[in-house]
């Protein structure tokens, strides 16, 4: 994953000084479809562009992993699989003719199949540039939040047991068509 990651960073620093793009060319209303990778999560985002400076977007997410377990020449299979829907929004404060920074707020609902229900906040900064004409790669990093509780019933007595996680310098990798 650490080489992935380094061979997308050059490529998308050697794009930065490649291009004399901005997203700040596009028109209000402008419409993309993008996908990213969140935390070793695929995702597909719906987006909607409603200036230079704000996007709007659906996302869904999903992932699916199975492990295979050998002791004492037994063998057993897990498998588990998570669907996430996301919805987010990017504010671009600057107009740069490379790059555009940006902002990221974040809200998730991740349903994983044999663990409680989750609700996730995330804070991000990154930055987007124009490989072609209506096409962008960008790569943000920030803060995730995510809390999950599990209600139990023992003798007639309910508990409530909630989780909490913070996690710091998590990354976002994708790429967005825009239609006009």
């Amino acid at each position: 994953m650490k080489k992935f990651l380094t061979v997308l960073s050059v490529a998308l620093v050697i794009c930065l000084f490649s291009t004399n793009e901005s997203k700040a060319q596009l028109p209000d209303g402008a419409f993309g479809i993008g996908t990213s990778f969140d935390g070793g999560m695929p995702v597909l985002s719906g987006l909607y562009s409603f200036s230079p400076a704000f996007d709007l977007g659906l996302n869904l997410g999903y992932n699916s992993n199975s492990t295979k377990t050998e002791v004492n020449d037994k063998s057993s299979t897990s498998s588990s699989s998570s669907t996430s829907i996301g919805l987010t929004g990017r504010y671009f404060f600057v107009d740069n003719k490379r790059i555009d920074p940006f902002f990221s707020l974040g809200f998730n609902y991740d349903m994983p199949d044999n663990l409680p229900d989750a609700l996730g906040l995330s804070f991000m900064f990154g930055g987007q540039t124009q490989i072609a004409e209506n096409f962008f790669v960008y790569i943000a990093t920030g803060i995730d939040y995510s809390t999950k509780s599990k209600e139990t019933t023992e003798f007639g007595i309910t508990t409530t047991v909630t989780d909490s996680q913070l996690s710091f310098m998590t990354t976002s990798v994708g790429a967005i068509v825009y239609f006009k």
